[in-house]
């Protein structure tokens, strides 16, 4: 028999004990790690394996969705090592020994299943009219159990606060309405596979790709929204149910393109690749280069500039585009004497090889305007902001 009052009962319990983790309970470290919290997942799966009957599924969808879910890995670990070959890697911070992954198995692995087995007996555990509300507080409180509220709240300044809901908010959200959405139709297990999959491609590797922070929120915002978009059409046309409501559920196959396509312009805008845009915002460069421009830095080394050439560098909190006059070496570093086509000076201090950041390689004339314009207007609104007006 399917009881609204026991699911809002347990939803209440984890509730509570999420709060105690993020504030309290983590600070016993391994204690918590290895010992509390699987003891407490462990129980809360043993009393909904007794107390909420498991629903009757054919589980039509289920083999399907795996499919999608382990082409979705496939893709998402590919796209992760390309990333890599254009950041660079590093050692990976986890434990890669056979003791260390079955440590992680045990701490995190053991963890995902009983969180979504525990998922699961919730979402089945009430009927259609009230699982539109059930899930999306199903929703909430499991995305709040990955996200360290405390850390957030100490930190709360604008920048940090940004990073926090686009690298673990939005993401965490996201990847669990995936999850309580799959659960409805299927069970567990498909969730359980993603995450477990994710969870050995950080495990298992030597090293990793040192991505940035930004690269890695729209990385894990995208995947499980194309495949939510996936699983959803493929639920929709083959049940009778939906069909009969919806004549011509949308097919997203058409959008992935644009979305990759808007991933990768995203990667291009933020330096990712060897190749970067720059919008010019002075007139030191005309004729050459004037305001609204916009010219593709390659990055590069010492060696690959010569007199001549158009570099970008780095000064105290801005960066610089101008022609190099003349380049010469001393004690084996590189320096480089630079100037402004306009400016009838050469600049103040030559620029040593460690400030350079690319050379000029293309250039289109006036397309950088609407990038100037708002970067002025976001300066403008936090000199507003600093000085009170």
């Amino acid at each position: 028999m399917r009881d609204k009052t026991t699911t809002i009962f347990i939803l209440i319990i984890l509730l509570i004990y999420f709060l105690l983790s993020q504030f309290y309970l983590n600070s016993f470290g391994n204690i918590y790690t290895y010992v509390i919290n699987p003891l407490f997942y462990i129980i809360m799966a043993i009393i909904l394996k007794f107390v909420v009957l498991s629903p009757y599924k054919t589980n039509k969808f289920k083999n399907d969705i795996i499919k999608y879910i382990l082409i979705t890995i496939l893709l998402y670990s590919f796209l992760y090592l390309l990333s890599g070959i254009l950041t660079g890697y590093g050692v990976n911070p986890y434990s890669t020994s056979i003791s260390g992954i079955i440590f992680n198995l045990y701490s995190t692995g053991l963890i995902i299943f009983l969180r979504e087995y525990i998922r699961y007996k919730l979402v089945n555990n009430v009927f259609k009219k009230d699982r539109n509300v059930i899930c999306f507080f199903i929703v909430i409180i499991f995305t709040l159990q990955n996200i360290d509220i405390a850390t957030i709240l100490s930190n709360a300044n604008s920048y940090y606060l940004f990073k926090a809901i686009s690298h673990d908010v939005i993401p965490n959200l996201i990847k669990n309405i995936l999850f309580t959405y799959l659960q409805i139709y299927t069970d567990f297990i498909p969730a359980v596979i993603y995450e477990i999959s994710l969870c050995f491609l950080l495990w298992l590797p030597p090293i990793l790709p040192k991505s940035p922070w930004v690269l890695e929120a729209i990385t894990d915002i995208v995947f499980p929204l194309i495949l939510l978009f996936y699983c959803r059409y493929y639920i929709y046309s083959r049940d009778r149910f939906h069909l009969s409501k919806v004549s011509n559920p949308i097919e997203p196959s058409g959008t992935i393109p644009l979305v990759i396509a808007i991933v990768l312009v995203i990667w291009f805008a933020l330096g990712i690749f060897p190749i970067r845009p720059v919008g010019i915002a002075t007139r030191s460069m005309k004729p050459e280069l004037g305001v609204g421009d916009m010219v593709l830095i390659k990055k590069c080394t010492p060696n690959d500039v010569e007199e001549g050439e158009i570099i970008q560098y780095k000064r105290e909190g801005y960066t610089v585009i101008h022609r190099v006059v003349k380049k010469y070496q001393k004690s084996g570093e590189f320096f480089f004497i630079t100037k402004g086509d306009d400016n009838s000076s050469e600049d103040m201090e030559p620029v040593p090889e460690d400030r350079l950041i690319g050379k000029v390689i293309f250039k289109v004339k006036y397309i950088a305007f609407p990038t100037i314009w708002i970067n002025k207007l976001s300066r403008q609104v936090q000199v507003d902001v600093e000085t009170g007006s």
